[in-house]
């Protein structure tokens, strides 16, 4: 891939904040916010959104995620503040209408986005259908004090990543970019683990160590419930089309979880591939579809209807 679809970089500062962007497209096309998942980064796009046509693509690495500042240690990583900091970050970039492509974790932030910003034109989630993690309403007391012992053994332990911030974690890239591809699911390819690592990998001493605050890995004290979750994807009055991985996280019991509470005229496509099918390698079919679908929404709500 060519130097200039890598995307170009910004930094904005958003209520404080530094949020690190990759950027691609013309600033006069289509408006797109792209929210890549959990302990990922802007990267997850790098291979995506170059093919995507007529648009303006901004990429942020949410807050506590590769290059972008961390949170105070007082506060934390709960979805609705990653949605209040791209509502922000929107506010900044001057958009009136928008559309958001969401993968995984980024899609439980457009969902939680949506009922925060009705500018939105549509949403397009990848390997995504809402929040991630939820737990049921009678664990909440349980939940949230299993949460408090986690982070204070990880703090007291010195626990991988909670250690001093110039200490070494890796001896090299390629120690870092083989730990990125066996994390979570092991589907992650080669090449995908490595533009994800080399975004998050920060050079310490004789060494490297991750970018993102470690704190990402330790569950949140107030999770959604799973009813909520469910609440937040019924109110999404947008376009709404899932792009999902025959391999990937909703292919069994988590699709049949989530599904009736899909907006009525939500469309869902399957696609081969695991949970980053759109970053190891996207292929025509996904980039047709994902064109298809923004370049509805640059014809506005009322010539969707008449074209329907």
């Amino acid at each position: 891939m060519s130097l200039s679809n890598k995307g170009r970089e910004q930094t904005l500062d958003v209520n404080g904040n530094q949020i690190a962007l990759r950027i691609w497209g013309n600033e006069s096309g289509h408006p797109v916010l792209a929210l890549h998942g959990w302990l990922d980064n802007a990267a997850s796009f790098d291979r995506l959104a170059p093919h995507l046509q007529n648009c303006f693509v901004v990429a942020p690495d949410l807050i506590g995620h590769g290059r972008s500042s961390h949170r105070r240690g007082d506060s934390g990583y709960y979805l609705w503040e990653h949605a209040d900091d791209m509502n922000a970050l929107v506010e900044c970039l001057g958009w009136k209408r928008f559309s958001v492509l969401g993968h995984s974790m980024g899609s439980g932030v457009a969902s939680i986005l949506a009922a925060m910003n009705k500018s939105i034109d549509s949403m397009i989630f990848i390997d995504g259908m809402g929040a991630p993690f939820t737990i049921d309403e009678q664990d909440t007391v349980e939940h949230l004090k299993k949460s408090h012992r986690l982070l204070r053994l990880a703090l007291r332990t010195r626990l991988h990543g909670f250690s001093a911030p110039d200490s070494v974690q890796f001896s090299s890239v390629e120690a870092a970019i083989n730990e990125r591809r066996n994390s979570i699911d092991g589907t992650l390819s080669a090449e995908g683990a490595r533009l994800l690592a080399l975004r998050d990998l920060l050079g310490v001493g004789d060494g490297y160590r991750w970018r993102h605050d470690p704190r990402l890995v330790l569950p949140e004290p107030m999770q959604l419930t799973e009813q909520q979750a469910c609440d937040f994807l019924r109110q999404i009055s947008c376009p709404l089309h899932l792009m999902l991985g025959r391999q990937g996280l909703f292919a069994g019991p988590g699709f049949d979880k989530r599904k009736k509470a899909l907006p009525w005229a939500a469309r869902v496509h399957w696609h081969d591939g695991g949970h980053h099918f759109h970053l190891d390698e996207p292929d025509t079919v996904l980039i047709e579809q994902i064109n298809a679908a923004l370049a509805q929404s640059e014809q506005g709500p009322l010539q969707r209807l008449v074209n329907e």
